[in-house]
């Protein structure tokens, strides 16, 4: 792990010697001390054990694995053979400095393999500084059930390298000569601080050392997959302790390593959602640039080498879900599951399922980790516009629908949009007037790519429109309009549309004044129109009346009180039309 230019050990380093006087393990009443010497290694037993002792007088032997520039060679050592397969963590508490753990697997010093250290690289914000080792406080991996692993406890030389700053003249770091002296002199600069390298190294003092061991769950393997059952269900789970068969696909491109497994089958055809909380029902659909570069002395205060960055971090847990179809582990193939994306779900997926079809569920940890969910399985099926033939019928100047593409199945002989599989519902829409017409996928799941059409078959529809999140158009008084809202890249959900078109006034053709300060009001309109009265007492504020559909290329209202040049005023929209 040490590369020469990132870690510099001087040779100014007190190198510790700590040994071992006093170190035991406890466990079932029974007292062992552990071994100096790597042939006479104690056995440990048992899933659980507490180590504690003192690291003085140990002795280091030829053969040993060394770390270049961390291990001192002065090492103890257990052995402990894992009662199954499963997940060991060893975890250390001390006071006074930061032991070096390693395992390894082999039963000579000769053919040890190196399968876990606490050790890691930290480097400083500021290159200057460089970079330093230092010790986790645990470490976990994977083991093997009969597999033996050889523990050592080494008291590393290098526990807490860093950076300080020191004073120096500046005369012992800069060249000499008049000019210097006299821009020194000039400045009044006479010292200056420079990074200088210390390592604090202690003596070996009393440090605690926990072994826990989880065993793999029952589902561990593919071939031991539990069993799930519904159209909707909820199981909680854990991957604690679980590992990865040779043979096992990376999940959604995740490296893993600790997966367990699930098995159900679809009852029906559809879109399935795999999420750590509960997806809700969908609600049916519904309507509605250079220069002089100066050279300035170094500062007079100490640089800052800023904060440590850890070279590799620890991964943090989050769950990886993934599906596949498939009898065998090493013949699956992947159920095209996408993340789903939305804050509302996070680490969600989604994957079309067929009716009968049997379906293989992984549950892994990021790179490994593990950790305690909820898994939740829901199964959408198709909406009831989901085939162009069951398309919703929008009415009206100003309309607005929601619905959901999820489950949605492409149809032989539809359309293709741009950007989108062919998961599309439909809604159809007769212009009442023409003009500029918006539609607009605000507060949907995702930016869905929207098409308009004309035509009245799948098979023969004429593109007028398309784009994501939404659509513009110019529309025809009279003519019908097809939209489709699609999946986004595969991705499906809730579709929130709402559609505008201009507001056009109808125009008075005719005023019969009556009695009773009543008034017959004839409009200009198209057969099939639907226009809405409105009255207004200022002519800015308008309140709607009533609405009638046109017959003969007129609508007649009945007005009272009788329009007058100071109020009230009346007007008519075109707000609708029958379809023919």
């Amino acid at each position: 792990m040490h590369t020469e230019g990132r870690v510099r050990i001087f040779s100014s380093i007190f190198l510790a010697v700590l040994c071992l006087s006093d170190f035991s393990v406890k466990g079932q009443g029974v007292s062992f001390v552990l071994a100096d010497n790597f042939a006479n290694r104690t056995p440990l037993f048992g899933p659980d054990y507490w180590i504690g002792g003192s690291l003085s007088n140990a002795t280091s032997e030829a053969g040993e694995p060394i770390i270049d520039g961390v291990s001192s060679g002065q090492t103890v050592w257990g052995t402990w053979t894992a009662p199954s397969k499963g997940i060991l963590t060893l975890s250390v508490d001390t006071q006074t400095f930061s032991p070096l753990l390693t395992v390894y697997t082999g039963n000579q010093l000769s053919n040890l393999s190196l399968v876990a250290s606490n050790l890691y690289l930290a480097c400083y914000e500021c290159a200057d500084c460089g970079c330093h080792w230092r010790e986790r406080r645990h470490i976990t991996f994977h083991v093997t059930g009969g597999q033996a692993y050889q523990i050592a406890v080494d008291s590393a030389i290098v526990t807490d390298a860093a950076w300080v700053f020191e004073q120096i003249p500046a005369s012992n770091a800069l060249p000499s000569g008049p000019i210097v002296f006299s821009l020194l002199q000039e400045i009044g600069y006479w010292s200056f601080y420079i990074p200088v390298q210390t390592t604090n190294v202690t003596v070996g003092g009393d440090v605690g050392l926990d072994l826990e061991f989880t065993p793999a769950p029952g589902n561990d393997d593919f071939e031991q997959r539990t069993q799930l059952v519904g159209s909707r269900t909820h199981v909680a789970t854990s991957n604690a302790g679980a590992s990865e068969q040779a043979g096992e696909p990376e999940h959604l491109g995740n490296p893993g390593g600790s997966s367990v497994w699930y098995s159900w089958m679809a009852p029906a055809t559809g879109r399935v959602t795999l999420s750590t909380n509960v997806v809700p029902l969908y609600a049916p659909p519904s309507s509605s640039s250079g220069g002089v570069v100066i050279s300035t002395p170094p500062s007079r205060e100490p640089p800052t080498c800023g904060n440590e960055i850890d070279q590799d971090p620890p991964p943090v847990f989050y769950p990886v879900l993934a599906a596949y179809t498939g009898a065998a582990l090493n013949s699956l193939t992947a159920a095209n599951c996408l993340p789903m994306g939305l804050e509302a779900y996070p680490n969600a997926v989604e994957f079309d399922v067929v009716k009968g079809r049997t379906y293989q569920i992984a549950f892994d940890g990021n790179r490994g980790t593990t950790g305690n969910i909820d898994l939740y399985l829901a199964l959408t099926t198709p909406a009831a516009n989901d085939r162009f033939r069951n398309r919703i019928r929008l009415h009206g100047i100003s309309a607005a629908a929601t619905g959901f593409n999820a489950g949605a199945i492409p149809e032989n002989g539809g359309p293709a949009i741009a950007g989108s599989t062919g998961k599309m519902v439909w809604w159809s829409w007769t212009a009442p007037v023409s003009g500029p017409v918006s539609i607009d996928l605000g507060g949907s799941d995702y930016s869905f790519p929207t098409a308009v059409f004309t035509g009245t078959k799948l098979s023969h529809l004429s593109l007028v429109a398309t784009n994501s999140g939404g659509v513009s158009f110019d529309a025809a008084m009279g003519r019908t309009y097809q939209i489709a809202v699609s999946d986004a890249g595969g991705l499906t959900g809730a579709i929130r549309l709402t559609l505008r078109a201009p507001v056009v006034e109808a125009a008075l053709a005719q005023v019969w004044k009556g009695m009773g300060n009543m008034a017959i009001l004839r409009y200009q309109a198209s057969a099939g129109q639907v226009l809405l009265l409105q009255e207004s007492e200022d002519g800015a504020n308008w309140n709607n009346v009533r609405t009638a559909v046109a017959h003969q290329n007129a609508v007649w209202f009945l007005a009272h009180p009788t329009p007058r040049p100071g109020g009230p005023h009346y007007r008519a929209l075109i707000v609708d039309i029958n379809p023919r």
